[in-house]
């Protein structure tokens, strides 16, 4: 083999040897460029990374500040009750339990009619923003209330409006984005529950400090007004920033080949697009095993880790002062935020979801074991109940997996959440009463034992819902999706050109291996 010479001129003694050029020293990328990179590393194209940039800036960002005004306006009794309210209204009895048993009561009755609603006659741009803005206008007349079945009332009707928002931002979200973008976007979604509870802590604190008794009104009751002011804006801009559906969009920032390329993109994910809803489509939906085995890990990691509800009892029963009530739950907060878009992901990254979902399960068990044990010092009381808010980052992780896979049947994709939903705020009903009575406060006889209970349930059930589609992928023609999810190919929902489909025995060990939630 030959070898290229290359003549070198040596420099006499007393010529001086200039040194070769440096490189510029490399630069060490920042915590933006990770997480730049960790937001959009499986967007490869140019053209996919434009049109996900329009959908983050616009429906992300609404969804983002609509689900917070949602859980700001739905968990805003619960700091109005320690800083003032109990006392000003006599509320000595159940009756914080009560205000979240009627709201969720309106919950539970509105549901899957408002899903329906979004489906069959009105727009999701125009449905869920009409909503939000009337539940607003009920939070601001809740300031007024001057009883405790005034407030009974206005919280059913507000639940019963707020029953479009999360089951309407997930179908959204899963209408929208790809399997290995939806599992961050649905955490970071979720999470502005936890910046509401965090801002909503804050709020009360500094309005009892700084507007107690201003204009003959409690600290608690300008919470309600300013929850109001807060909302109505987020509500108006929400009529334009919601795209409806790819099929049917008429996005101000989607030009014609962004609409074309969107309708493009879902067909090469293996999303089937909505058709008409039928009885005989609705029977298929509640009758379909997917639903079910679905139901039972998403409600039972919602109620496993609603210990967390109880963190500003405990603290008050510590003569902590009002202001600290308030702030302390915030770190938890904190907490839930960096835990929900660190299991996120790495769920997205890795495709598996069950194993992601079990883990954060693993921890909230052992959150409720110190919780059940009550008896230790008061530092580890502490640390148990910061840890229960990593519990909350399990659920977005088990509706992506949700969306994943009910790809080939967007009725069911559509009331997937809107039904475990319901179920999550039946038993929100009902448990509370039974297992945290409020006059029991701080201690309890066994609520936490039965969240441990339902942290078990969760982890069994999701072994079973793996098992049952895996059962399902054998029985059904299926493909490989460019993101590598192994989908059912549903031929009267579409038929997506140029994707090959294989049966179970073809290509089956390359596709198990690659399939999300494995």
């Amino acid at each position: 083999m030959s070898k290229n010479v290359v003549d070198v001129e040596v420099a006499s003694d007393d010529t001086p040897i200039e040194s070769p050029p440096q490189a510029p020293p490399l630069r060490k990328p920042g915590i933006k460029a990770y997480f730049k990179e960790l937001w959009s590393r499986s967007i490869d194209s140019p053209r996919e990374r434009r049109y996900i940039r329009k959908l983050d800036w616009y429906l992300f960002s609404y969804i983002m500040m609509g689900y917070f005004i949602k859980y700001l306006d739905q968990t805003n009794t619960n700091n109005a009750f320690v800083s003032g309210m109990k006392e000003d209204l006599r509320l000595y009895g159940n009756e914080r339990n009560l205000l979240n048993t009627y709201f969720n009561m309106g919950i539970i009755v509105g549901t899957v009619p408002s899903q329906l609603i979004q489906l069959q006659y009105i727009r999701p741009s125009v449905w869920i923003p009409s909503c939000e803005l009337t539940w607003s206008l009920l939070v601001m007349a809740m300031a007024g209330a001057k009883n405790v079945e005034t407030l009974y009332a206005l919280r059913f009707f507000v639940g019963l409006l707020e029953s479009c928002s999360f089951p309407g931002y997930a179908s959204l979200l899963g209408s929208w984005y790809g399997p290995t973008q939806l599992g961050k976007r649905v955490a970071f979604f979720e999470q502005s529950s936890a910046l509401a509870s965090m801002f909503s802590g804050y709020l009360q604190a500094a309005l009892h400090k700084g507007m107690n008794g201003h204009g003959g009104l409690a600290g608690w009751q300008w919470l309600f007004i300013f929850d109001a002011i807060i909302g109505i804006p987020i509500a108006i801009w929400g009529f334009w920033a919601i795209p409806d559906l790819p099929s049917n969009t008429r996005a101000f920032y989607l030009n014609k080949e962004d609409r074309k390329y969107g309708i493009q993109r879902m067909e090469r994910i293996g999303r089937a697009a909505p058709r008409k809803l039928t009885w005989k489509s609705l029977k298929k939906v509640y009758t379909s095993w997917q639903l079910w085995a679905f139901i039972v890990p998403y409600t039972m990691v919602a109620n496993a880790s609603s210990g967390t509800q109880y963190f500003n009892l405990w603290l008050k029963s510590e003569k902590f002062s009002v202001e600290m009530v308030n702030i302390i739950p915030t770190a938890g907060s904190a907490i839930q935020v960096v835990a929900s878009f660190l299991f996120g992901a790495i769920s997205d990254f890795t495709g598996q979801r069950k194993h992601a979902a079990n883990s954060v399960m693993v921890i909230l068990m052992i959150s409720n074991i110190i919780l059940s044990i009550w008896n230790v010092p008061r530092a580890a009381l502490l640390f148990a109940f910061f840890l229960s808010y990593v519990g909350i980052s399990a659920q977005p992780i088990i509706i992506s997996w949700g969306h994943e896979l009910t790809q080939h049947n967007a009725e069911l994709r559509q009331l997937l959440v809107a039904t475990g939903n319901i179920f999550t705020y039946v038993f929100s009903a009902w448990l509370p009463l039974v297992l945290f009575p409020t006059y029991d406060a701080p201690k309890y006889d066994y609520g936490y034992q039965i969240l441990l209970l339902f942290g078990g349930i969760s982890i069994a059930s999701t072994y079973l819902l793996d098992y049952l589609y895996k059962r399902e992928l054998k029985r059904n023609k299926t493909r490989v999706t460019e993101s590598g999810l192994v989908v059912i190919v549903e031929q009267e929902n579409h038929r997506v050109p140029d994707a090959p489909v294989v049966s179970p025995e073809t290509n089956r060990a390359t596709a198990v291996e690659r399939e999300r939630g494995n």
